[in-house]
């Protein structure tokens, strides 16, 4: 794992007694949460409603959201670097406001084009800002404290993925679906849009810090004790990484590089299925609407101590190790689904993919910037965005289609075991890549 430093700051310092970093972290929790309002278990809430209303298939439904978020992958090209250069403060105010309004005329559909036109807008911006931004922001912030500082950020989504199923069920229950689409607007537009515009700073060289908090000597000088540490061959922990950032086509040049987009794509698949379909499997199998629900957002729950275990280990252990024992429990709980019939086994399947998901959201967003450096992270991620948002938008159509064809679920769920094993193997061997060229001494990683 690549612990990167910085250049002295340009600006004059923030005096403040509080690193500016955790009111990053602060807001990046808000636009987890609101982020949280159009992920699949959120969306797949509306599905029966709005199909056995409206006469639609469960394919026409999803369709929309795969065309939106394989666009919002290819423009993650563009908000990437776009982010590395400018910040995100506009670019993320931008979008809230977007997905806001998108989700509020979503109550006021009526024919399938209305419906097709806006979730594709909302799918876009979601996947080229909203699931791009806390792994380019955070990173740029921390380093030595990276993974405790994504997993504290991680509590808005899980938060969020709480709190979002139990609203919009007991307004669709309540007062319709079309209430249910109003009240996710009005959660985006209220969690998101003023903390981002009022406090979001692209990187603590803006405002005259370093990493961390730490001042320019305290970096020197924790430099320095992490290289003689690095030299005693006894030490099974530490290592010398490289003070080194890859640019696009460096990064481009490794073969881990592509074992990670391989990994991730595979397992993006899989997340989105199961996500979009959670609901509709579980009521299909003969629990109940609330057993259902319930389910989601206990899952929610576990993830933060997942989140939290991932982020603080990935400080002491190679990421790529949790990656692996992530990817493995990913698998379990698939199997954990296949045999779900009753309350006990759709909690246990809600608890598990819970702590697993919080492990892997963590460890993901930290291993681009330990791997690859901090300079150049909007656009290497950038990179890989598309044909992450590929699978991503995939898996609620692919799932929809072997339901639709075969009337259940089986099939494709163990097509979805499968492909967390491919997860498994990639991310064992995706290495450390190293630079080639001259490296310095930085901050360590735990040796992988």
């Amino acid at each position: 794992m690549q612990r990167t430093e910085t250049t002295a700051p340009k600006k004059q310092s923030w005096k403040r007694p509080f690193f500016y970093g955790w009111v990053i972290v602060g807001v990046t929790a808000l636009l987890q949460f609101a982020g949280g309002t159009p992920t699949f278990p959120v969306l797949g809430l509306f599905l029966k409603p709005m199909t056995e209303d409206l006469g639609w298939s469960r394919a026409g439904y999803a369709l929309p959201l795969t065309i939106g978020t394989i666009i919002g992958g290819f423009a993650g090209m563009i908000t990437g670097p776009a982010m590395d250069k400018y910040g995100p403060k506009w670019i993320m105010t931008v979008a809230a406001v977007v997905v806001g309004s998108s989700f509020t005329l979503m109550s006021f559909v009526h024919e399938y084009w209305q419906y097709f036109i806006l979730q594709i807008v909302t799918r876009s911006v979601t996947a080229g800002a909203f699931f791009m931004v806390v792994g380019i922001l955070l990173p740029k912030w921390f380093v030595l404290k990276r993974g405790r500082a994504t997993a504290i950020s991680g509590l808005g989504g899980s938060l969020g993925q709480f709190f979002t199923p139990i609203l919009v069920t007991a307004l669709i229950l309540g007062l319709g679906w079309r209430s249910g689409w109003v009240g996710l607007g009005v959660l985006v537009w209220v969690v998101a849009i003023v903390p981002v515009f009022l406090f979001v700073k692209g990187k603590p060289e803006d405002m005259g810090l370093l990493p961390d908090g730490l001042s320019a000597e305290e970096a020197a000088a924790e430099k320095a004790r992490r290289a003689s540490q690095a030299t005693d061959s006894k030490s099974s922990v530490q290592r010398v990484v490289a003070d080194v950032s890859f640019t696009v086509g460096e990064a481009l040049r490794t073969k881990t590089f592509y074992l990670m987009t391989l990994g991730q794509c595979a397992l993006a698949l899989v997340i989105s299925g199961l996500h979009f379909h959670w609901f509709a499997y579980m009521t299909g199998a003969g629990v109940s609407d609330s057993v259902a629900v319930g389910s989601i957002s206990v899952s929610s729950l576990a993830s933060i101590p997942g989140s939290f275990a991932g982020g603080f280990l990935s400080e002491r252990i190679h990421v790529r190790h949790l990656l692996v024992v992530a990817s493995l429990g990913f698998g379990l709980s698939v199997l954990i689904l296949l045999f779900t019939s009753s309350p006990v086994m759709a909690y246990v399947y809600g608890i598990s993919l819970g702590v697993f998901s919080g492990v892997m959201f963590t460890t993901t967003l930290v291993v681009y910037a330990d791997y690859f450096g901090r300079e150049h992270l909007g656009a290497i991620r950038g990179i890989s965005s598309p044909i992450g948002q590929i699978t991503n938008a995939s898996g609620p159509l692919v799932a929809s289609l072997a339901f639709d064809m075969t009337g259940n679920y089986a099939a494709i769920l163990w097509i979805f075991f499968a492909l967390t094993m491919v997860t498994a193997v990639c991310w064992l061997f995706a290495t450390q890549p190293k630079k080639k060229g001259p490296a310095h001494l930085a901050a360590p990683a735990p040796a992988g």
